[in-house]
C-alpha cells in the first residue's frame, strides 16, 4: 500500500513539473503567481510523500521492494535503514528530485510583483531540469520497483557504507550540486531577460550560490574524513574520479562567489559569473554521469547498467547544448569592458578565478582522459595521483599566494609602496612562524617549508585582517580564507611529515614510531548484532615508558554480505595521529600491523569547518539582502 502510494506520488511529481514549465512559460498575468503556486506545492508534496514512503518501507523491511530486498536486511541497524535509502542507485535519485523541489520551493518563496518575469523565467528552467530527472527515476530507476518472488530477508547492505559520516555526505553533496541547478535555472532567466542590465539578478542568485558552495565543502569533508578512519589506508584524498566529481564544481563554485562579488562591487564580469553558473551545474550532471554510469571503478560509484548513464548523459548534452547556444547569443548584453588593474582587490580576485579553472580543468582532463583512451582503441590506462600533485600543487601555489595578499588590497589601483608597507609584518610573522615548525619537526624539505610558509601566509594576513575590522561586513569572506589556511597546513603536514610502518606483530611484542613505543597487548573477540569481530589491544607509551592510550583496531565479518572490513583505531590530538590497523594473520606466525604516525591532520578537518561557518555567514547576510 505504502510504496503504491510512493510510486503514484512520483508520477504526481512529473505532472507538476510539467505544470509548472507550462505556467511559467506564460507571459505576465497576476494569475500565473496562482497557479505556479499551485505547482509548486504539489511537486514539493507530491515527491515528499514518495521519498518517506521509500524511508517508511526501508524502516519496516518491506522486502516485497527491490530496493529494500537489495539494500537491507531486518538486523541491519535502524539509522542505516534511514541512510540506505541514499546509499544506493534508486534511493538517491529519489533523494536527488526531492532537493530539487525543496530548493523550486525556496526559489517560489522570494516571487513578488517586482521579480515576476525573472523568477517566471527560473521556475520555467527548474521545472524542466525537475522533469528530466523525475523521468529519469520513473524510466530507468523507480525505487519503488516489486519484486516478483516473496523473499524472507534482504541482501544487506555494503558494510563500509554503514557509517555516520557517509550517512550525511550524500545528502551534503546534493545539496550542493542542486542548489547550483538555481544558479543554472537563474542565469539562464537572466539571459533571457531584456533588460537584465538594470536588474539586480545577481543578489537573488547569491545565495542560492553560497547555499550549494557551503553545502559542497562540507559534503566533501564528511566523504574525505570517512575515506581516512574507514579505508584504513591513512589518507584522505586519493583522486578518485568520483571524489573529483565533487571537487571540481567546488572549484567553480569558488570562483563564481568571487566573481559574485566583484560584480556587486564593481559591475564588470557579468558574463563570466553567468557561463560559471552554467559550467558549474553542467560539471554537477557529468559528475552524476561518471557515478552512475558504471564506467568508472570505485567504491564510491552505482556499478550499473550503462544505458542509465547514456540517458543522464543525453539530458547534459540538451541542458549544455540550449544554455550556451543561450549565452553565446545573448551574452553580449551582459558585457562590461571596464579597465581591471591587476594590483587591486578585483585583479587579485579575477587571478584566482582563472587558476581556479586552469585546476578544475586539469582535473576534468586528468578524469575523463582514461575513458577517451579507452572508447577510441580499448586500451586501458590509469591517471592517477602523481599527474593530480605534479599539474594541480604547482598552480594552487599562486593562487593561495594572491588569497594570502587579497583582503589587504582596495577596490580598484593600489599604492604598490604603501601595500609593501602593510604586508611587511606579514612577511616577518609567516618567516617566523615556518622557521618554528620547521624545527618542531625537524624537518627541512622543500615541499614542507612551501606548504607552511603558504598556510602561515594566509593564516597571518587574513588574521590581521579580521581584528582590524570593526563590522562584520566582509568576517565572512575573511574566515572562509583562515580556513583555508589552516587547512593548507594539515594537508602539508599529514603528507610531507607522514611516517608509516608496516610491520608483522605477536602479542607482547612491541613497535616505534617516532617517539612512541606501541605494544601489542592482547586480541579480544566481539559479537555483535550484524558483524563478528577480532580486536587488537594495543597499549602506547611515550619515550619515558608513561602509558599514553590503547588503541583497538578490528577486523571484521559481517555474515549477511560476507564481506571482511578493517576498522582503524585513531587516536587524535591538535599535533599528529597515532593511526593503527590490524591486518591478516593468526596468533603463530602474527598480524601484519600498520601504524601511521599523520602530523598535524586535523587541522584539515577543522579547516574546512571554518570555510563552512564562513560560508554560513555569508548565507545569512545574503538573505538579508534578498529580503531588503
Amino acid at each position: 500500500m505504502i510504496s503504491t502510494l510512493g510510486n503514484t506520488a512520483l508520477w504526481l511529481t512529473l505532472f507538476f513539473s510539467l505544470f509548472q514549465f507550462l505556467i511559467s512559460s506564460k507571459k505576465e498575468n497576476q494569475k500565473i503567481i496562482k497557479f505556479n503556486r499551485l505547482a509548486v506545492l504539489g511537486l514539493l508534496i507530491s515527491i515528499s510523500i514518495s521519498f518517506f514512503s521509500l524511508i517508511y518501507s526501508h524502516i519496516i523491511s518491506d522486502f516485497s521492494l527491490v530496493n529494500v530486498y537489495q539494500n537491507s536486511h531486518s538486523t541491519k541497524p535502524f539509522v542505516y535503514k534511514i541512510s540506505g535509502v541514499w546509499g544506493n542507485h534508486e534511493g538517491s535519485m529519489l533523494l536527488w528530485v526531492f532537493v530539487l523541489a525543496i530548493f523550486n520551493y525556496f526559489i517560489f518563496k522570494i516571487y513578488d510583483s517586482k521579480n515576476f518575469s525573472f523568477i517566471s523565467k527560473t521556475l520555467e528552467t527548474q521545472a524542466i531540469v525537475i522533469f528530466g530527472f523525475t523521468l529519469f527515476t520513473i524510466l530507468t530507476s523507480n525505487p519503488f520497483e516489486k519484486m516478483k518472488t516473496s523473499v524472507l530477508d534482504g541482501l544487506g547492505f555494503n558494510p563500509i557504507l554503514q557509517d555516520p559520516a557517509l550517512a550525511i555526505h550524500p545528502p551534503l553533496l546534493y545539496i550542493g550540486y542542486v542548489g547550483f541547478s538555481a544558479a543554472f535555472s537563474m542565469s539562464i532567466a537572466a539571459l533571457k531577460m531584456e533588460n537584465n542590465n538594470n536588474f539586480p539578478w545577481y543578489i537573488y542568485m547569491k545565495p542560492f550560490v553560497l547555499v550549494a558552495w557551503a553545502s559542497l565543502t562540507i559534503g566533501i569533508t564528511f566523504g574525505s574524513l570517512w575515506a581516512y578512519y574507514e579505508l584504513g589506508w591513512g589518507g584522505w584524498w586519493f583522486w578518485d574520479p568520483v571524489e573529483n566529481a565533487s571537487f571540481m564544481p567546488w572549484l567553480l563554485g569558488t570562483a563564481l562567489i568571487h566573481s559574485l562579488i566583484i560584480f556587486e562591487k564593481k559591475k564588470i564580469l557579468g558574463s563570466w559569473v553567468l557561463l560559471l553558473s552554467i559550467l558549474i551545474f553542467l560539471l554537477s550532471v557529468i559528475g552524476t554521469f561518471l557515478v552512475r554510469s558504471g564506467i568508472l571503478t570505485s567504491v564510491h560509484t552505482f556499478a550499473l547498467d550503462p544505458s542509465r548513464g547514456i540517458f543522464i548523459l543525453m539530458f547534459a548534452v540538451i541542458l549544455g547544448c540550449y544554455s550556451l547556444t543561450l549565452f553565446a547569443t545573448r551574452t553580449n548584453k551582459n558585457i562590461n569592458e571596464s579597465f581591471i588593474s591587476i594590483f587591486s582587490r578585483e585583479g587579485a580576485i579575477l587571478i584566482n578565478n582563472i587558476l581556479m579553472v586552469v585546476v578544475c580543468a586539469s582535473v576534468l582532463l586528468g578524469t575523463i582522459y582514461p575513458l577517451i583512451i579507452e572508447a577510441l582503441s580499448n586500451n586501458k590506462i590509469s591517471v592517477g595521483e602523481p599527474y593530480f600533485n605534479s599539474t594541480v600543487v604547482p598552480i594552487m601555489i599562486p593562487a593561495l599566494l594572491v588569497m594570502g595578499v587579497g583582503p589587504i588590497l582596495s577596490w580598484g589601483k593600489n599604492d604598490k609602496f604603501i601595500t609593501l608597507i602593510k604586508i611587511l609584518p606579514n612577511i616577518l610573522i609567516t618567516i617566523t612562524l615556518t622557521c618554528l615548525f620547521s624545527l618542531l619537526y625537524n624537518s627541512y624539505a622543500l615541499t614542507g617549508i612551501a606548504g607552511v610558509t603558504l598556510s602561515m601566509w594566509i593564516i597571518s594576513n587574513n588574521s590581521l585582517d579580521l581584528f582590524k575590522r570593526k563590522t562584520s561586513k566582509k568576517r565572512s569572506m575573511i574566515v572562509s580564507h583562515l580556513g583555508v589556511g589552516l587547512l593548507i597546513l594539515g594537508i602539508t603536514g599529514s603528507s610531507v611529515w607522514q611516517e608509516e610502518k608496516i610491520i608483522l606483530m605477536k602479542i607482547d611484542s612491541e613497535a616505534k614510531i617516532k617517539k612512541y613505543n606501541i605494544v601489542f597487548k592482547d586480541l579480544n573477540e566481539v559479537k555483535k548484532k550484524n558483524y563478528l569481530a577480532i580486536q587488537g589491544i594495543f597499549a602506547v607509551y611515550n619515550n619515558d615508558n608513561k602509558f599514553i592510550t590503547h588503541l583497538k583496531p578490528e577486523k571484521r565479518f559481517y555474515p549477511i554480505t560476507k564481506i571482511f572490513t578493517t576498522e582503524a583505531y585513531i587516536h587524535t590530538n591538535l599535533f599528529r595521529d597515532l593511526y593503527i590497523v590490524l591486518g591478516d594473520g593468526n596468533k603463530n606466525n602474527g598480524w601484519v600491523i600498520k601504524i601511521y604516525y599523520n602530523p598535524l591532520v586535523i587541522w584539515i578537518w577543522i579547516g574546512a569547518l571554518v570555510i563552512f561557518i564562513g560560508g554560513l555567514m555569508s548565507i545569512v547576510k545574503s538573505f538579508k539582502l534578498i529580503k531588503n
